[in-house]
């Protein structure tokens, strides 16, 4: 298990820098910041661990505090889709029922906010800016569906690779940028899983983007883009 920090100074600090970096808190006051604190718990997982499970009930909802995470729907059969691929600050425990309709698990060693549903949604009908991040997160949700449905509905497999970087890159810092490095701590198949593509059609993919100069790859886990205009031209949906 991913070890917390050792101080309640430092645990109360990762929670605190955890939230304002997120929608979440977007708006919020100090004094409504630290009311979600105060209902927050901390938990540190390892690798390849369950945050939340598809059928058990929607009892809480995450901010993932450092790591990376996905998002997965799975059928009876065993077949799944990947969903999206998540890390600090990003909003988890949507569900339209009573049950989460999706699992959510670690693919890093990770350490995740987890606030218990019954008291956070009390807590947004009473602070009317948390609930209209909550509102708005959800609209910024379901404007990556369609562009992620779109994506894997027309693209060919190549450029839905490009979509998927292209998203990855949109999320590095700023000032990391320079290096035009991209962290994948994803597997090949769960960007497969993601993409709606084989193992072998996602290695393709790789292939057609290094052949085409658009990326290179020094191992599995990273990738340098070469042509980030190209790429973007690439992945657009839009």
């Amino acid at each position: 298990m991913t070890s917390l920090p050792a101080s309640d100074s430092e645990r109360k600090r990762l929670a605190r820098d955890t939230l304002l970096i997120s929608d979440l808190c977007r708006g919020l006051e100090d004094e409504d910041v630290a009311r979600l604190l105060a209902i927050a718990q901390l938990r540190g997982l390892e690798a390849d661990s369950l945050i939340l499970s598809q059928g058990r009930e929607a009892d809480a909802v995450y901010l993932p505090a450092s790591g990376h995470q996905l998002v997965e729907r799975s059928a009876g059969n065993g077949q799944r889709q990947v969903l999206a691929f998540l890390q600090r600050g990003d909003y988890l425990g949507f569900s339209s029922s009573q049950q989460f309709l999706y699992s959510a698990r670690t693919l890093t060693p990770s350490i995740v906010l987890r606030f218990p549903a019954r008291g956070f949604y009390e807590l947004a009908e009473a602070l009317p800016a948390l609930k209209g991040n909550i509102g708005q997160i959800s609209n910024q949700v379901l404007a990556r569906v369609l562009d992620h449905l779109f994506a894997i509905g027309q693209k060919r497999a190549h450029a839905r690779l490009a979509f998927l970087l292209w998203q990855l890159w949109q999320r590095v810092p700023e000032k990391q940028q320079a290096s035009a490095l991209i962290e994948l701590p994803m597997r090949r198949v769960d960007i497969g899983d993601y993409l709606g593509l084989t193992l072998e059609t996602t290695s393709r993919a790789f292939s057609r983007l290094r052949d085409d100069g658009l990326i290179t790859t020094a191992h599995s886990q990273q990738v340098q883009l070469l042509d980030p205009d190209a790429l973007r031209r690439l992945a657009e949906v839009g």
